[in-house]
């Protein structure tokens, strides 16, 4: 007689950390500063439910301990019901979320999401735990090794077990540290060891310069195998002489453009004097306006930006820039934050100095620009505000982020009643902040030379997010501080909102051009109002502006 098997359902899973994950997926879906991608808020809802399940089974174990027996030491029940509160939750959260998601893509001027994404957030969500899970199994079996091999070596077990059992519990953690700091090491290793070997993988289509007003071309003291690959599109795009005559209706120059990249052999000051020799060497003390750019981690700049700037001076205008690392600048942020500021105050310092012992009446106009830690960059190479004002004739600094002190000092010094999201200094004496074209025109007080202009959008979480809103409501979410490009649905939680920015920054990059973290043309009407122009009138200049408009819009977060 045939023997039937039948199964019981006997899988178990914890209370305590299921509720604890659904809590922590209702705080991922909180309104943060930017939508994201219908996968990538699944994959982090994932992510955060993994989380806090592996929290919640923490905690009850903790508080079990100290209960001295009052209460059982999992808070585990059988695995459908589990399910059944887990679902149940979620059914309840999802009306909030969708009301949460849509006010923030309504901020931002996008449609509201449909059912049909939220299928994909799904996808995203399960994909999250599975990574999430996976990981702290992992992180569980390293410390289970790691406390193997170092237990038989702490004395006292016998006689004082307690003793015994608390130093192995230190000496483990240290350890696990350890590891992860070897670990971090490692990874910055390898990651900028594949940055420069893509550096060197040039794009096909920016060709070599046949100029020899471009590093890289004829006559260039900078090869073009040392450009790199994020400069040979610098020195290999932007527009001729022709294109530019045809735009602005005006007798044009071919533009200069300098760049030194990471593969010239030298020290950053080494590479900087090779800049200047390159500015001796294609003339850029007879143009009339000098640009210093700060790159971002890669050695980007933002072609909008420097195409704008040549058409707005007719080609008469000499650009310079070095290349300081090939990481994006996330990784370079994190992992090599000394290379922004010493390569590019390397740079600032030599060329200002080449600038400096030019005949006063006689050289060009300087100018600094920086996007992103490319505006880190150039304002840590001036001791504060009054430095910068001092030692250059204007500078155009977008998306800054918020760990930059010259900007720090001036957002904290604003006048009285001004927002910190868009302040007013010194009645815009010198320097202005703006989100949109034309908001440089207030306030109607006289903008004074020299002229420095902050663009900053009111959601870019690379200007708002840093470490203190980790534990600090920031100035910028408070009744009367706030952009109104922020949902008015985002309130400020402890660790959460920190956590949330980050994510934005990662994943929100699918945004309008006048959100987020991309300034690219608005960074052409900045740089008018900064640096003038050749006498365009009000047909070239919007001849200019739908040139510009035309151009790929980019986000300096992967670059």
């Amino acid at each position: 007689m045939p023997v039937i098997t039948v199964a019981r359902m006997t899988a178990r899973l914890d209370v305590a950390g299921a509720v604890t994950g659904l809590v922590a997926v209702a705080l991922s879906l909180t309104p943060s500063l930017l939508p994201r991608p219908a996968w990538g808020q699944g994959l982090v809802s994932g992510l955060a439910f993994a989380v806090g399940y592996g929290v919640g089974v923490l905690a009850w174990r903790g508080i079990a301990r100290l209960s001295r027996g009052r209460l059982p030491d999992a808070a585990d029940a059988p695995a459908w019901i589990v399910t059944l509160i887990g679902l149940g939750g979620v059914a309840a959260i999802m009306p909030f979320a969708l009301d949460w998601q849509n006010s923030v893509r309504e901020a931002v001027g996008m449609p509201d999401t449909s059912g049909f994404d939220w299928l994909v957030a799904g996808v995203g969500y399960l994909l999250g735990a599975w990574l999430a899970f996976g990981i702290g199994r992992g992180v569980a079996r390293g410390y289970r090794a790691l406390h193997r091999l170092i237990a038989p070596r702490i004395p006292g077990r016998d006689t004082r077990p307690r003793a015994s059992s608390t130093a192995t519990v230190a000496a483990t953690l240290v350890a696990m540290l350890a590891v992860f700091s070897i670990g971090l090491s490692v990874l910055s290793w390898l990651l900028t060891v594949a940055s420069e070997s893509k550096n060197r993988q040039y794009d096909p289509e920016y060709a070599q310069p046949t100029s020899e007003l471009r590093s890289g071309g004829p006559g260039s003291l900078v090869a073009w195998d040392q450009v790199g690959q994020a400069g040979a599109k610098i020195v290999g795009g932007g527009p001729t002489r022709e294109e530019i005559a045809a735009v602005t209706g005006l007798d044009a120059q071919d533009p200069i453009r300098v760049y030194v990249g990471i593969d010239v052999p030298g020290t950053f000051e080494e590479r900087a004097q090779l800049a200047v020799e390159e500015l001796e060497r294609t003339g850029a003390a007879e143009r009339s306006v000098l640009l210093l750019a700060g790159t971002t981690g890669s050695g980007w700049l933002d072609p909008a930006a420097i195409d704008g700037f040549e058409y707005l001076h007719a080609g008469d205008t000499a650009l310079v820039a070095m290349q300081y690392g090939a990481t994006g600048s996330p990784v370079s942020a994190l992992l090599t934050p000394d290379l922004s500021q010493d390569g590019t105050t390397a740079l600032v310092e030599a060329v200002t100095a080449w600038w400096e012992a030019l005949p006063e009446g006689d050289r060009p106009q300087l100018v600094v620009y920086g996007l992103s830690l490319g505006s880190f960059g150039i304002q840590s190479a001036y001791d504060d505000a009054a430095d910068l004002q001092a030692s250059t004739e204007g500078a155009v600094l977008a998306g800054t982020p918020s760990f930059t002190p010259i900007w720090s000092a001036q957002q904290d010094a604003r006048d009285a009643g001004s927002p910190y999201s868009l302040p007013v200094l010194d009645d815009g004496a010198h320097v202005r902040w703006t989100d949109a074209w034309g908001g440089l025109d207030a306030p109607a007080s006289p903008w004074e030379a020299p002229r420095v202009a902050y663009l900053q959008h009111g959601n870019d979480p690379v200007v708002w997010i840093g470490p203190r809103v980790i534990w600090a409501e920031p100035e910028w979410l408070k009744t009367g501080q706030r952009s109104a490009s922020v949902s008015e649905d985002m309130v400020w939680i402890p660790v959460v909102t920190a956590f949330q920015g980050v994510i934005d920054l990662i994943l929100s990059t699918a945004v309008p051009e006048d959100a987020g973290h991309k300034y690219g043309n608005l960074a052409v009407d900045a740089l008018r109002q900064v640096s003038g122009d050749a006498g365009l009138d009000d047909d070239a200049m919007a001849r200019v502006r739908a040139v510009i408009e035309q151009y790929d819009t980019f986000s300096p977060v992967a670059n």
